[in-house]
């Protein structure tokens, strides 16, 4: 082996490692592409780095570059060179002491076996593995499962053919006394075998779901000691068990959502440790429906999430909560399960916590009914005035914090239930106006985009409302914030499409708002606007007839058409709606565009 490469070599991966530039970067991984990685002497040439470097993580960064030539070179050389690495890699990472460079060298072996085991090479990789899982020593434990673990990314196909083996190994490893990470990689080892288990293996499957228990301590564990990392993992591998079409989790499967119940309401618990709990239920539902129903514990799970419901959630409506993702959890029972089994239980909690006199549990009250509603729809039908009814003591409500999720209780069930949401239109009209004028422009948001639901399907009762419906949805448009003015323009266009003709004296401060809209370019508030414009015009040349929207006709297909220019696929959509209403309405008109 050339010093003078290998020293070359080194020294740009620990230029590579230590930039902090893209251009930097760049440059290096160019020379090191052109000069380096076109000879298979940069194998044995990482491989010498990974070994003796002292700095752990250029060994690492070594060892992640020569995993990714094994695939290239591994073929060029003979077999007494390919083995002296073979046994080299082996002994490297029984000696490594650093967790990220060891894990990449496990990455190194299993890009090797993928190439040589199916082959018949390396016999003997799975015999030292074992021998390692067996060690007395913990280190050389955890390395020999997370090794397993990596074969199964490589070479799932032959480890399968020794499942049982396998199981009696985990089922020592799953309890391992000494180390958390041997437990943990264990349990994720467990979860690639599952996927090569065939619904009719009854063995396999027994020796798995013998394995749960263990699995399920190794979780808990992580959790009472708060290690988020492995508990995520642990949970991943529990939710890809629920998607297989494999019953390895039928066994325990009660005891697993009770624990998950329980994690997810214990406020002791981290958020995050909580919201991953959560998750696993809102799987549950998603993907073993007839588990739940079969086990009879849907209203127990319920009659646990909707207390959750009430917590208090972050300010950034992006972020994860335990009581959002409670919600999500009642929304997939909503959406998968049959409504009787569903709507009755949260209706129940609904009445209840609405008269509560904490407001938290009205807040959670009026969210639920708004995210369970969409399963639900025509099981709830014949009641809607009991509903709305709910809806408007929590418009009503002296909390912001409850009228705004009223607000978007009410926006929810009127998207689904627009026609008989519209029939009690007496009693909400009244209460969107005093939202309309509320301070904070949340509930404000909200409200009007409850509104546009609701006009969509008035008809003539809009008449009595028109005035001040008009002169208040103007007066947002003009002075709301970025995220009201489009709700409240798209309101515009629903109260046109409703009134008909009635709408006639509000056509020219309107259309001049609109064309104003319709030429604005910006953030992505200002292009969501110049959408909603877009298909406001639409609605109002509809309404207005061809002969009074035609001194608009030109200004507005330049604008939409200008619009088809820019980089918003959403404008894009908004200009070829456009196109077809005023092909509607102008007709033969229409030929000139």
């Amino acid at each position: 082996m050339d010093p003078q490469f290998i020293a070359g070599l080194q020294d740009l991966l620990q230029k590579l490692a230590s930039a902090l530039d893209t251009e930097t970067i760049k440059t290096v991984t160019s020379t090191l592409s052109q000069q380096f990685y076109t000879e298979s002497a940069c194998v044995p040439a990482l491989l010498t780095i990974a070994k003796d470097h002292e700095q752990p993580h250029i060994r690492q960064l070594a060892a992640v570059e020569m995993r990714k030539r094994i695939p290239v070179y591994w073929s060029t050389f003979d077999a007494d060179t390919q083995q002296q690495m073979r046994d080299a890699i082996l002994q490297m990472i029984i000696a490594e002491t650093n967790n990220l460079a060891r894990h990449s060298l496990a990455r190194v072996i299993s890009s090797i076996a993928e190439l040589d085991i199916p082959n018949q090479r390396w016999g003997d990789l799975i015999q030292f593995l074992y021998k390692c899982c067996q060690s007395p020593t913990a280190a050389h434990r955890e390395i020999g499962i997370y090794v397993l673990d990596s074969l199964f990314e490589t070479i799932a196909d032959t480890l399968s053919e020794h499942m049982q083996h396998l199981f009696n190994l985990f089922s020592t490893l799953i309890k391992d006394p000494e180390s958390l990470v041997v437990r943990v990689t264990t349990l994720e080892a467990l979860g690639k075998a599952a996927e090569f288990i065939e619904p009719e293996d009854r063995s396999a499957i027994n020796a798995f779901q013998a394995q749960v228990p263990a699995m399920v301590q190794v979780l808990q564990k992580c959790l009472e000691i708060g290690e988020e990392d492995s508990a995520s993992r642990c949970f991943e591998v529990f939710n890809s068990l629920l998607i297989l079409e494999t019953p390895l989790l039928n066994r325990h499967f009660a005891e697993l959502i009770e624990f998950s119940i329980n994690v997810g309401s214990n406020e002791e618990f981290d958020d995050n440790l909580r919201i991953m709990a959560l998750n696993f239920l809102v799987w549950t539902a998603t993907y073993k429906r007839g588990r739940l129903q079969k086990l009879k514990i849907v209203k127990l799970l319920i009659d646990k999430m909707m207390p959750i419901t009430a917590q208090e959630d972050p300010e950034d409506i992006d972020e994860d909560s335990p009581s959002r993702v409670a919600l999500r959890v009642l929304n997939a029972l909503s959406t998968n399960l049959p409504p009787q089994h569903v709507f009755p239980v949260v209706i129940a909690h609904v009445v209840q916590y609405m008269q509560n006199a904490d407001p938290m549990f009205r807040k959670g009250a009026m969210l639920s009914l708004a995210i369970v509603i969409e399963g639900c729809v025509d099981y709830t039908r014949l009641g809607t005035g009991d509903i709305v009814a709910l809806v408007c003591a929590g418009l009503s409500d002296p909390d912001a914090r409850v009228r705004r999720a009223s607000c978007m209780a009410l926006g929810c069930i009127a998207d689904e239930l627009g026609d008989e949401v519209a029939d009690h239109h007496e009693k909400l009209m009244p209460l969107i106006f005093n939202l309309m004028n509320e301070p904070d422009m949340m509930i404000v948001k909200y409200a009007i985009n409850a509104l546009d639901s609701i006009l969509e399907g008035l008809g003539e009762p809009i008449l009595s409302y028109l005035p001040h419906l008009m002169q208040r949805l103007v007066h947002l448009l003009d002075v709301g914030s970025a995220e009201v003015k489009p709700l409240a323009l798209a309101a515009i266009g629903s109260a046109a499409h409703s009134s008909g003709d009635a709408f006639a004296p509000y056509f020219n401060e309107v259309i001049l708002r609109v064309t104003h809209a319709m030429s604005l370019t910006g953030d992505d508030d200002v292009m969501a606007l110049r959408g909603i414009a877009t298909d406001t015009a639409g609605a109002i040349a509809e309404t207005a007839g061809k002969d009074a929207f035609r001194p608009y006709l030109e200004e507005t297909m330049k604008l939409a058409l200008q619009g088809m220019e820019l980089d918003s696929s959403n404008l894009r959509e908004c200009g070829y709606c456009y196109f077809a209403v005023m092909s509607r309405v102008f007709e033969g008109e229409f030929t000139q565009y």
